[in-house]
This record gives C-alpha cells, sequence and structure tokens, in this order.
C-alpha cells in the first residue's frame, strides 16, 4: 500500500472533539481493594512518542527496538440492529497483485483493489439492513487509523532514523526489519501504515518486501487462543462468577438494562461484562456519531437514547473490568499466563537470541495486534493504574534493549510516549537489568503450554 505523508498536527485536531469522551470519576469497588482514578482518560487517539521528549540513555548502545502496537481506529465490531450510521473506509485504499516467488517483476494477474459493497437494500433479496450504510466491514480500519500509525510511523523515524541514527534513512535491507501482523485485516493495514512512514520512500519490487509474518488463526499467540486453550474460559467463567464481580454486575445493572434495551442486543455475552458495548459506544463517539437510540416496530424513538454520561459510565466500567481481569483479580497472573505467555516468551527470546548475537542484522521487530495483545503486557508488566486503562487506537508498547558501558545490558519499557510506571515499583522501567526483567517476566511464560490449558 502507498499513502502520502500526513500532516500530524491536521490529524490530531480533526479528532480533538471525540476525546471529550471522558469519565471523571474512580473505582470504588468490593471486587477490588483500590481506588483508580480515570478522569483524564480518552480513548480514540494514543500518546505518540516524541523526538523532543525522548534521551537516549547515557553511555549506553541501544542493541533492539521491539514495537507492540495495536491497530488504529476501526469500525465496530458488535453490530446492533437498526444501526443507520455511516462508515466509509476507502479514502486511503490498498493495491495487491501476485506473482511467483523470486520474480523480479509482476505477472501478468495486475494489480486489484478490493471494495466493500453494501448496496441498498430493496426489501425482496439479499441482507444488507442488517448492517450500517458506506464502505466498511465490521473491525475494519478506518482512513483515520491508518492516519493514526502513519503518524506514529513519522514519530518513530523521528527518534530512532533522526535522532539516534539506529535505523537507517532508507530501508535496503529488509533483513533489519521483522513483522508480525495477526491474520486480521486491521493489523495489516496498520503495520503497513506505520511502516509506510518510518521508511517513505520504500519502493513496490519484490525485492523491496518486508516480510510479514502472519501465524494461522488455530496456532495465534498475539491475543488468547481460547480455540487452543480452553482453560482460558473456565477461568474466565470463574471470575465471573466470584460472589465480588457478580456484584459489580449487580450495581450497574441498571446501565447494563437501559443500553441492551435501547441498543437491543442481548445474549450472555452481553451481560457478563462492559466490552461490546464499551465498543459500540466509543466507536461511534470518536468520530462523532449520534449515539443509539431505541427503535419501536423499526422507528427510531429519539426520546430512548444512550448519552455521554452513559458513554462515560460505560468506559469506566470497562477500564475497571479489565485492570482487574488481567491484574488485580487472584486469577489474574494464572490468567495472563495462558492469555499471552507464549507471546512474552517470544519477546524474551528474541532479546535472548540478540543478546547472544544471533539475530544477525536485525534492529526493529514490529508485531501488530489488538488492544488483547497490549492489555495483558501491561498486566505482566503491573503497570501502573494510569497506564492500566484501555488501550486507545494506535497505542504503542515499545521495549529498548540497551548494553552500557560495563557490557551490562537493560530493558527500557515506554507506553504511548511515557516511560512505564510500574504500581509496586518492581524495578525502573527507563533502565532495567536484564537479568531483573527476565526473571519477572518468566513467571508468566509457560513451560508446557499445552498441558497447562488442558488441566
Amino acid at each position: 500500500m502507498q499513502t502520502t505523508a500526513f500532516a500530524v498536527v491536521a490529524i490530531l485536531a480533526a479528532f480533538a472533539a471525540a476525546d471529550s469522551a471522558k469519565s471523571n470519576s474512580a473505582f470504588k469497588t468490593d471486587v477490588s481493594n483500590y481506588v483508580l482514578d480515570d478522569s483524564s482518560y480518552t480513548y480514540c487517539n494514543p500518546g505518540y512518542p516524541s523526538a523532543q521528549s525522548y534521551a537516549p540513555l547515557p553511555g549506553a548502545k541501544l542493541e533492539l527496538v521491539q514495537a507492540v502496537v495495536r491497530h488504529g481506529d476501526r469500525t465496530p465490531v458488535n453490530y446492533i440492529p437498526n444501526d443507520d450510521s455511516t462508515w466509509n473506509c476507502n479514502g486511503i485504499e490498498e493495491e495487491t497483485y501476485l506473482h511467483g516467488t523470486g520474480e523480479s517483476e509482476k505477472n501478468a494477474t495486475g494489480s486489484f483493489r478490493q471494495v466493500i459493497a453494501i448496496p441498498k437494500w430493496n426489501q425482496k433479496y439479499g441482507f444488507s439492513n442488517k448492517i450500517w450504510k458506506g464502505s466498511c466491514e465490521e473491525g475494519e480500519l478506518t482512513d483515520h487509523g491508518k492516519r493514526q500509525h502513519n503518524i506514529l510511523g513519522t514519530q518513530l523515524r523521528a527518534i530512532y532514523v533522526d535522532k539516534l541514527g539506529y535505523l537507517p534513512k532508507e530501508l535496503n535491507s529488509t533483513d533489519e526489519v521483522y513483522l508480525r501482523t495477526t491474520y486480521i485485516w486491521r493489523t495489516k493495514n496498520s503495520a503497513e501504515s506505520l511502516l509506510g512512514a518510518l521508511w517513505p520512500k520504500r519502493g513496490i519490487a519484490p525485492k523491496d518486501a518486508i516480510l510479514l509474518h502472519t501465524y494461522p488463526k488455530r496456532i495465534e499467540t498475539m491475543y488468547g487462543n481460547t480455540d487452543m486453550c480452553p482453560q482460558i474460559n473456565t477461568i474466565m467463567a470463574q471470575l465471573v462468577a466470584s460472589d465480588g464481580y457478580q456484584k459489580f454486575l449487580r450495581d450497574q445493572g441498571p446501565l447494563m438494562a437501559k443500553l441492551s434495551d435501547i441498543m437491543d442486543v442481548h445474549g450472555s455475552s452481553w451481560k457478563e461484562g462492559w466490552d461490546g458495548y464499551f465498543d459500540v459506544l466509543n466507536a461511534r463517539q470518536c468520530h462523532g456519531f449520534k449515539l443509539p437510540c431505541k427503535h419501536i416496530d423499526g422507528v427510531q424513538n429519539s426520546t430512548q437514547c444512550a448519552s455521554a454520561a452513559d458513554v462515560a459510565q460505560v468506559t469506566h466500567n470497562a477500564n475497571y473490568e479489565w485492570a482487574y481481569k488481567y491484574r488485580d483479580s487472584p486469577q489474574a497472573q494464572n490468567l495472563t499466563r495462558l492469555y499471552i505467555g507464549s507471546f512474552v516468551g517470544t519477546l524474551r527470546d528474541q532479546m535472548q537470541d540478540r543478546i547472544a548475537g544471533h539475530t544477525g542484522s536485525l534492529k526493529l521487530a514490529l508485531y501488530s495486534a489488538h488492544d488483547s495483545t497490549v492489555w495483558p503486557l501491561l498486566g505482566v508488566l503491573d503497570a501502573g493504574d494510569r497506564q492500566s486503562l484501555w488501550p486507545p487506537y494506535a497505542s504503542n508498547l515499545i521495549f529498548e534493549l540497551w548494553k552500557q558501558q560495563n557490557g551490562s545490558r537493560v530493558v527500557r519499557v515506554i507506553f504511548n510516549g511515557e516511560v512505564l510506571n510500574l504500581r509496586n515499583a518492581w524495578c525502573d522501567m527507563n533502565a532495567c537489568p536484564v537479568e531483573k526483567f527476565f526473571k519477572h517476566i518468566d513467571a508468566f511464560i509457560p513451560s508446557d503450554i499445552a498441558n497447562e490449558c488442558s488441566n
């Protein structure tokens, strides 16, 4: 995909109004014994690394950068009946073509451009009345989401190319980059947008292609693989059934019942957590769309609608829920271990291979994934309260491996432009000795994932 450069300031300003979706309360619940303030939280845009505030470690050499990013702004993944929103995703397009392995030129297939077609419903055939209007699939990266990652790539270039001289100005050897995404389209497009800004002059010849690694869905490890690890669902069910968590659901039950009625959504997934409500409401609020209203016999009732206050409380509830599940509950370590531990092992092994000199010329490893990747990683690290909230679109968690003058190595962890703050300060994330870092994360890496998932 080829994109033009985007103006950072203009893009951020265009969506500034959407960041007004904030909650003004603090967590006070019987389920967990803490108060977590999310009053300054915003979901629509992340914090970006900045060359102005970034400082290299004095007297140390940067050896490896691992960036784990969430995809950018997307359409909702949960559909609600009677949705009359219009989502357009055709302002930044992607062209593809096929060629034989090793060939230097395109073959005769030529290029193709995928178009999402949602025809006007004619009441006689088809199902186009079961989705919104426009040109977007459910969960598709929007044009703004592509721009968010273009901004992130521009900021990373300012740091690692222009300021540090660590990455090359032009990518002449793709061996310096390792790229992995999930099989889901939006993570691939996010990575393309980011790398397109990190190295904006790359060609489109096959020899210049960056290898984009994906695992088959069946063996994916960058989020909780419940098909291969049903024990995740078992632990989650135990957590949801606990007395404290059930009290939390009862306390917020009136709001859940109100929104379920307005949105006409039902079933266990809409009764046991706030994910779906969070997705439906925040995706719309980030774009300035009107919030859902109740429909009676297919006709909208404008007097019964979700409000901005409802969105704020849903966001608050969802922030509490995920922080509790992946960081603070008695089951959190075991859940997180099975959910993301295999991927934590991948990150650790890559660092160890770099220390041992087994990674060749690799300088940057980019993993483009989901909130369900970034958030459990923050739980593994025991991130502080302010950084344990739902990762905004295009969130970026960066691991830097540095070699100091005395030969020792340290790890720096940066989340959305800030050095990660830890709840229990088990290490300084600006320069954590690698041995101490490995010792901490090793507790979350399964030694036999298949056995642990089956028991």
